[in-house]
């Protein structure tokens, strides 16, 4: 625990830096803008600061302690009886006052009330952290290698770079990564780039300083300085403008900033995870994003998969998005076999975050207690329902064949194009296993999947049944 003792008067800054020394990690400054200089430096949890220095006062020392350090806790000495300047001190955001002459016993008290008050506030933040962890559902290949990723790449501060399609989970992922450091209390900070302008998007990235533009009423730290210790994720990194890609660059590379309209350099503390669903390759071809930028970014790349490539995690999420949705809205519902067996074979093409959003949808507009049957599926989903599937329609491919050619069976009015199309999947796998001899690995990479979907597939097919009848 570090204090910063602050107060003009010799004697009593030395006695009570002497006096809690014994316990605690102090320092002293004569005057509000030494202590200021101070904090800029180093990081202290408490300030014991007197109210009437030269220079900056007690009340411009704690508005200017809120700026650059809002987690400080900050205690304020005023003279005995001074009513006004304790109210004063509360108002502007003390954590408490003391009046002087200063007792000892009394400093020691207030203190420890404050060290209390912070352990329960870390408690609580622990508590909320624990039961929103970030969980990966999940038992496809997919995630075994996605798990396997964040282990390695967590106890490092090198930057992580996710792609792949919106709504895969890249936000899940960096969260994950974050929480698998060892002191995963430390801040996790997100920042979608598409959804600011230029201007307001520096702003909310670096901070600002008071009158730096119009509407700068009080200065305000960025996402940077918030996400201190901890880890920011930008979202969207494909979108950020060439100027900001140049003081994102900066921070990469120097690890430190100013706020917009200061000169006062500040330094990065933070990891960056960034995502994108475009191809920073071709931007950076097109010349709309920094060649410089996507290397430094560019150190710990992964690789997002589509939903409807790992099918096998859609009853799992399904299961586990609907309890969590249940749960956090209050409601009771439940999925009748048939309707849970449309949403398991639904493809998604807005991924993870398209199922979990068509499963509030359902739980929202279903009675307390009510079953979600086939008429209340989205016609999206009920017009896909297995029963719809075209039946013997598929002509059998000669077992004998040694051609790599493959005709597709005829399509017929009234057939579901779901069903038609799953039929088509099953004889394209059956035929790749016939061209490379029953090698999965080698029929994974002619048909362009990954092994966990392909043994998916199998299974969905009932390839290997019909392989050993």
């Amino acid at each position: 625990m570090r204090i910063l003792v602050v107060d003009d008067e010799v004697g009593l800054r030395n006695s009570l830096k002497e006096l809690l020394s014994e316990t605690y990690d102090v320092e002293t400054a004569e005057d509000g803008e030494k202590a200021l200089q101070l904090i800029q430096e180093k990081s202290f949890e408490i300030v014991l600061s007197d109210l009437k220095m030269p220079k900056l006062d007690g009340l411009g020392l704690l508005a200017k302690i809120r700026e650059v350090s809002p987690l400080t806790s900050f205690i304020l000495m005023t003279a005995q009886g001074s009513i006004e300047g304790a109210v004063a001190a509360i108002h502007a955001g003390a954590d408490d006052y003391l009046s002087k002459p200063i007792e000892f016993a009394e400093v020691f008290h207030r203190i420890n009330r404050i060290i209390e008050l912070r352990a329960w506030n870390a408690k609580k933040i622990l508590n909320s952290s624990e039961k929103n962890k970030t969980k990966l559902v999940g038992e496809s290949q997919f995630l075994v290698d996605t798990k396997k990723f964040i282990a390695k790449v967590a106890h490092v501060n090198s930057p992580v770079l996710l792609l792949g399609p919106s709504g895969t989970g890249k936000e899940v992922v960096a969260k994950a990564i974050h929480e698998a450091k060892e002191d995963n209390n430390s801040p996790f900070v997100a920042v979608n780039c598409a959804s600011l302008s230029e201007n307001l998007l520096e702003s909310e990235l670096f901070g600002h300083e008071k009158g730096a533009f119009t509407g700068a009423v009080a200065a305000k730290p960025g996402k940077f300085e918030l996400a201190a210790g901890g880890t920011i994720f930008l979202d969207e990194i494909g979108e950020l403008q060439l100027n900001l890609q140049a003081k994102l660059l900066r921070v990469l590379q120097e690890k430190e900033f100013c706020r917009v309209g200061g000169t006062r350099v500040i330094k990065s503390q933070a990891r960056v995870v960034a995502a994108t669903h475009r191809n920073l390759k071709d931007l950076v071809d097109k010349g709309l994003f920094r060649e410089d930028l996507y290397f430094r970014l560019n150190v710990l790349q992964y690789q997002m998969t589509p939903l409807c490539d790992r099918k096998e995690d859609i009853p799992l999420l399904i299961n586990y998005f609907w309890n969590y949705i249940c749960e956090d809205l209050g409601m009771k519902s439940s999925l009748s076999p048939s309707a849970k067996t449309v949403l398991e074979e639904y493809h998604y093409p807005g991924n993870i975050r398209e199922l979990k959003n068509v499963l509030e949808r359902l739980i929202v507009l279903t009675p307390q207690n009510g079953r979600v049957d086939l008429p209340q599926l989205p016609a999206e989903i009920a017009n896909r329902a297995p029963s719809q599937a075209p039946v013997a329609v598929v002509s059998p491919i000669s077992e004998n064949s040694n051609s790599n050619e493959f005709q597709p069976p005829s399509w017929k009015p009234g057939m579901a194009i779901e069903g038609y199309l799953d039929h088509i999947e099953g004889e394209v796998i059956a035929r790749a296993f016939e061209i490379v001899g029953e090698n999965q690995v080698q029929a994974a990479e002619l048909l362009g999947l990954n092994r966990g979907t392909l043994q998916y597939k199998i299974k969905k097919h009932q390839l290997a049944k019909k392989k050993s009848a």
